[in-house]
This record gives C-alpha cells, sequence and structure tokens, in this order.
C-alpha cells in the first residue's frame, strides 16, 4: 500500500473551524493556547492522522481559567477521573497510573443526536511545562491564519523542531520521574508522523553516513540534547530507553547543565516489568530496551489494545513499514 503526501492540510476548513471552537473560547478569555497532538500534526503539519481528543498546552497557571473559559461557554463539564487513555497498560503497571496527574479533562455534554461530527468529545488541557513547552515563545509556534479564519488569530500550533523536542524532552525527562509505557507510544508515534509526512527526501542516510542535506538541517535545528534520539530513528541504531536517557544526560553534562544532567534517574516501569518476566520464564525479546533495532523496537511498544490507541498503534505500524522500505 503507497502513501499519500499532502501539501495543505487534509481536513475541511469546516472540520478545522469545528475542532477547534473550545480553543476559541480559551483565546477569547485572553489565555495563551497552543494546539498540541493530532490537531496540530494534521493543521499545521499535514498529517493524514484520525482526530481523538483535542488537546491543548496552557501556561501552567492559567489551566484553571482555560477550562472555566470553555465550560461556561460551550457544552462540556469537567471530569476527576483519568481517561482510561492516560493510564498506563495494565500488564506493565497492575496500578494504571495515570501519565498526566496535573492536567485537566473535559467531556461534550450534548445528545449524540445533537452533535456534529467533528465536535471533539474529550478535551484534555495540559499544563505547558508538562512537554517542557512555553507557549508564550511565539518563536516555537506559528498562526495558521490564513487560511483559517481570523477568529483563529490567537490560536498557536508548534513548529516542526519545537514539537520533536516537546516530544523527545517527555520521553527522555518525564514528569513524573517514571516512564509511562502507553504514552511514550504514543509519542514515539507522533514522532514518526513527522518524520514521516513532513521530510520526503530518500535515502534518508546517504552512503557516506551522513544524514542527506533534509534531515541534517533538521537535526541541527533541535536541541543539542535531543538529536541524538531523533537520529537513532531516523537511522535505525535505537538502542533502548535507558541507554538514551544515559546519553542526553551526558550531553547536558558536557553543555555545564549540571542539574538537569544529576537529577534522580527516572524510574523504567517496562524495564522491571521485562526482569520480571524474564525471571517467570516469560518471552520478552520483543520488549523495548534489547537490542532490537530502531524500527523493530518502536512497533512492539506499541501492543495498544483498545481504540484510539489501537487506530494509533495500526496507523504507526504502516508509517514504519513504508519508512523500512523506502529509507
Amino acid at each position: 500500500m503507497g502513501i499519500h503526501f499532502y501539501d495543505s492540510c487534509p481536513m475541511s476548513p469546516m472540520t478545522m473551524e469545528t475542532r477547534l471552537k473550545p480553543a476559541r473560547a480559551i483565546t477569547y478569555a485572553g489565555v495563551p493556547c497552543l494546539v498540541w497532538a493530532e490537531d496540530a500534526l494534521s493543521f499545521a503539519h499535514f498529517v493524514p492522522t484520525e482526530m481523538f481528543a483535542l488537546q491543548l498546552l496552557i501556561p501552567d497557571k492559567d489551566i484553571e481559567r482555560a477550562a472555566e473559559a470553555i465550560t461556561s461557554s460551550l457544552p462540556y463539564r469537567r471530569l476527576t477521573e483519568p481517561h482510561k487513555d492516560w493510564l498506563d497498560f495494565e500488564f506493565m503497571d497492575p496500578d494504571q497510573w495515570s501519565c498526566f496527574p496535573n492536567s485537566i479533562r473535559l467531556e461534550l455534554t450534548l445528545p449524540q443526536s445533537s452533535r456534529h461530527e467533528d465536535d471533539p468529545v474529550d478535551i484534555y488541557i495540559h499544563p505547558a511545562s508538562w512537554f517542557y513547552f512555553d507557549v508564550k515563545d511565539d518563536s516555537r509556534s506559528v498562526s495558521l491564519v490564513p487560511p483559517l479564519a481570523p477568529a483563529n488569530s490567537a490560536l498557536r500550533f508548534p513548529t516542526r523542531t519545537a514539537f520533536l523536542d516537546s516530544l523527545i524532552s517527555n520521553i527522555l525527562d518525564p514528569p513524573t520521574g517514571v516512564r509511562h509505557g502507553k504514552l511514550d507510544a504514543r509519542l514515539f508515534t507522533y514522532i514518526s508522523y513527522i518524520n514521516l509526512y513532513t521530510l520526503r527526501a530518500f535515502p534518508r542516510v546517504l552512503p557516506n553516513g551522513d544524514l542527506e542535506p533534509e534531515h541534517a538541517a533538521v537535526s541541527a535545528s533541535l536541541k543539542p540534547e535531543n538529536r541524538r534520539l531523533w537520529e537513532s530513528n531516523i537511522r535505525n541504531t535505537y538502542k533502548g530507553w535507558i541507554d538514551e536517557v544515559t546519553a542526553r544526560r551526558a550531553i547536558l553534562e558536557g553543555m555545564g547543565r549540571v542539574a538537569e544532567a544529576r537529577k534522580p534517574f527516572p524510574k523504567d516501569r517496562c524495564f522491571t516489568w521485562k526482569k520480571g518476566s524474564q525471571a517467570r520464564g516469560l518471552h520478552t525479546s520483543t520488549l523495548v530496551g534489547s537490542s532490537a533495532s530502531s524500527s523493530k523496537a518502536l512497533l512492539v511498544r506499541n501492543p495498544m489494545p483498545t481504540p484510539p490507541n489501537a487506530a494509533i498503534s495500526r496507523a504507526f505500524t504502516r508509517a514504519q513499514n513504508i519508512l523500512r522500505k523506502r529509507g
């Protein structure tokens, strides 16, 4: 099966405007708002992904105001329990702790018969620091007006470089201090989407071992501590999460960022589960942390059993297969 590249958003203008209605409510209240996740991938980077929850990054001090701006003007209610997509895989963590303990979850209250098909059913309002993103730094984001209507002028979308830096930082320096298997799988999926749909030059690695110019430019644009993981994804040299965290901290140490380099090492529940499974005689050779190549390691880390994670996993598998054939 082939792949189709887009030079504009694959979603209709009506879909975009409908999806962004809650985000506009936030900006109308004077709160900075950056569109995140699938909506940012599709609208700003032309990735033909399915749409799930509308995820928004808000300055930490303003997330309550953002939630109030939506619930006071649109038919959404606040829920206190975490969404099932926030809970880690049960086989890794029987307690299934949430990857977003400080985020706010909203749910559409309209009956099914009254909903527009593009209305976001779920909204996740994240404190921007959770993804190491400064929403107020306009050099790291763009406006989509035009093609969006002027009413969206205050909305921001991450640049490719800022998106990648944010994803990699969260993967290798999880804010909770503990690696979250399900969130990692999703963030790696976003990285693969960006690589596949925004970087079209192949082969990615030249015969002399250098990255081809377009990919080399992206690597150079990333923060120094994030380049290694991104390049390992491109070069199929990914060895495992622990190795990447260790290497990133060595880079930070070399840059003089000692406090970041020497903070407590994040815990890896996946690695702990793997060791326990090996002790019980279970087959674990396909777990991340093995010496498998990047593509294989990333593919096997997506055993997502239920939608929407299953849909993301299928799309990610297709993307990785295409990249292996072309790269």
